[in-house]
């Protein structure tokens, strides 16, 4: 939790309470632009409420190239989700019908006043409670307890698994720690974490965003030679289901590496991308080239057809 005077006030909180929030908040405040930020303002405005983000840095989704970032922002601002970058509130003072976030500006202009208000900043392994140092398992500076590829920690025959070691927050890649121990335990023990490439992850919005590998500019910075495509969805001729299912909202981004062709990641906002974007992790993993996927026959109308004009742009 941030320390902002006021943060363990009735009306604030994280994303486990706030699924449970009585009454419901007519009003909204989000602080926080990741990625669960996001989901629960986008599945609040959907509930009813009149939902603000608020995010410190210049953009929503920092860690995401410009463009991809500023269509997501578009298209919640178009579902009526105020947000407010460079922002940042001083205090939060409760009052009898609501919470005010002091130097956050309302639509009125005066300070903005919520129903509650989530702290959506990250999370931390729950292990301060566990007797760990008892038993002599390290930590970091966070609170995770230190694993190896294995998932072994420094206490002789204790593994740790899931969210606990704080590798990735994501049911998947917690499921997938059991198949490293058990290959530790039960197997050869040739299953480790550097196996994991190409992983693949959802921020579940409306069209979701849907993301593998790296961005164009981490790509840059890693010195690639990259060949690169933006694409708007409604501008895609070859990709009919969006439009049949009424929303062809969003943006499809590929970074390609320009000596081998093959991808080094994709950024996918559209209808089903949390299905294409395994097709896209899958063929990163078994080496399969940008030209394949151009040239692959698809189901058609689906929003994998895509690839096939997507691909084709890469410039």
């Amino acid at each position: 939790m941030p320390r902002i005077p006021g943060i363990d006030g009735p009306r604030v909180h994280t994303s486990t309470s706030l699924q449970h929030v009585s009454p419901f908040p007519a009003r909204l405040a989000v602080i926080g632009a990741g990625p669960i930020g996001l989901e629960f303002a986008a599945m609040f405005r959907d509930f009813g409420s009149e939902v603000s983000v608020i995010a410190r840095g210049e953009q929503i989704l920092p860690a995401e190239d410009d463009d991809v970032a500023a269509d997501v922002r578009e298209v919640m601002e178009g579902e009526g989700i105020r947000i407010l970058t460079r922002a940042e509130a001083t205090a939060l003072e409760d009052g009898e019908d609501g919470v005010t976030l002091r130097g956050v500006p309302g639509p009125d202009g005066e300070d903005l006043k919520v129903d509650a208000v989530l702290i959506a900043t990250g999370r931390r392994p729950a292990t301060d409670d566990l007797g760990l140092e008892a038993a002599g398992i390290e930590v970091d500076e966070r609170g995770a307890i230190v694993v190896d590829g294995q998932r072994r920690t420094s206490a002789e025959g204790v593994f740790a698994m899931g969210d606990v070691h704080g590798h990735g927050q994501q049911t998947y890649l917690s499921l997938d720690d059991h198949r490293i121990v058990a290959s530790a335990l039960l197997g050869d023990g040739s299953r480790r974490l550097d196996d994991r490439v190409a992983v693949p992850s959802t921020i579940f919005l409306t069209p979701p965003l849907s993301s593998v590998g790296l961005t164009v500019r981490e790509a840059r910075e890693a010195g690639h030679a990259v060949r690169t495509v933006s694409a708007k969805v409604a501008g895609v001729k070859a990709m009919p289901r969006p439009k049949t299912l009424g929303d062809p909202r969003g943006i499809i981004s590929i970074v390609v590496d320009a000596e081998t062709d093959l991808i080094l990641g994709a950024r996918l906002f559209h209808v089903d991308s949390q299905e294409v974007i395994n097709l896209i992790a899958l063929a990163m993993r078994m080496g399969a080239t940008a030209s394949m996927l151009r040239d692959g026959i698809w189901t058609h109308p689906s929003s994998t057809e895509a690839l096939n004009e997507v691909l084709g742009q890469l410039s």
